[in-house]
């Protein structure tokens, strides 16, 4: 008896080390599991302290290690898990190896599959790199939708040189500005067959049209809204009237600006297409106008 009594009292084995009994745990997992109870403890305690996955947890009591991710996981793993349950880890993590059969390594799942909730298992750097010079491609491509949708007669090196010049004398850069603002547009194509209408805008005024030789192709006093279209075949046509200002002018269906505007006698205008098409704004014209209404009355 008393040797029984010693033999069930005796120091168990490294394997049963937590057990009190001559029944040790199967493998490493099942004594790691049995800490665990001890404990009062359940798999998610266990996760929530080591943060390691609660499928793999149950892999490693089932001592199912060819679950895990690799050599260097399942003794890690281990490792963790005994510091949890009160175990000696470099105990624990021996047992694992010795489970392992001294194999370098644990057959490897798919290299393509990642498990989001290991944050130790990333990409490979190949992968990253490519991911980033996919990246760069996508914001290449979209600052050339970007510019040419928003600058499409812009040209980047062009905009930088004006940004530089404006920005080293803002002075030159604002004159440069104000000239381009000045500077008249290229004026349209005209065609010299374009049809001239004259319409009154006021009632009953007195227009004379007439040839380069004096021939006279129409003279009366025109009604409000009344048109008159300048024959095609004319000869050098011109006008003559004392009410510039009452008449709107149209060459090939487009406005252009009238002969005058106030009441000052205008004599011999030509009004061909290319002439009225041609004529400086009216601002400027005014003066001309009242002096050969002068020349006229004289």
């Amino acid at each position: 008896m008393a040797n029984t009594s010693d033999e069930a009292t005796a120091v168990p084995s490294i394997e049963g080390a937590s057990t009190g009994n001559l029944f040790p745990p199967a493998h490493v997992g099942e004594r790691l599991a049995e800490a665990r109870r001890a404990l009062g403890l359940t798999l998610q305690d266990i996760g929530s302290r080591t943060r390691i996955p609660v499928r793999h947890l149950e892999a490693m009591e089932a001592g199912a290690f060819e679950r895990l991710p690799g050599r260097t996981y399942a003794i890690g793993f281990g490792k963790a898990y005994a510091r949890a349950v009160d175990l000696p880890e470099d105990e624990v993590a021996q047992s694992i190896r010795e489970t392992l059969g001294g194999s370098s390594a644990i057959p490897a799942r798919d290299a393509t599959q990642f498990d989001l909730d290991e944050p130790s298992k990333v990409p490979s750097a190949r992968l990253a790199l490519m991911a980033a010079a996919v990246g760069a491609v996508i914001l290449i491509a979209g600052f050339g939708v970007w510019r040419t949708y928003f600058f499409p007669g812009a040209n980047v090196e062009d905009l930088a040189q004006a940004a530089d010049a404006a920005s080293a004398d803002p002075a030159a850069a604002a004159k440069t500005r104000a000239a381009a603002a000045r500077k008249p547009a290229a004026a349209p194509a005209v065609d010299p067959k374009a049809e001239v209408v004259f319409t009154a805008t006021e009632d009953n005024i007195w227009i004379k049209f007439y040839d380069g030789e004096g021939k006279q192709l129409m003279q009366k006093q025109m009604a409000l809204g009344e048109q008159y279209a300048v024959p095609a075949d004319a000869v050098e046509p011109q006008v003559w009237t004392g009410r510039p200002d009452a008449f709107e002018i149209t060459v090939g269906g487009r406005n252009v600006p009238p002969l005058g505007t106030s009441e000052v006698a205008v004599k011999d205008v030509p009004v061909t297409a290319a002439a009225l098409m041609g004529r400086p704004p009216v601002a400027s014209q005014d003066a001309a106008d009242a002096g050969n209404g002068a020349r006229d009355d004289s």
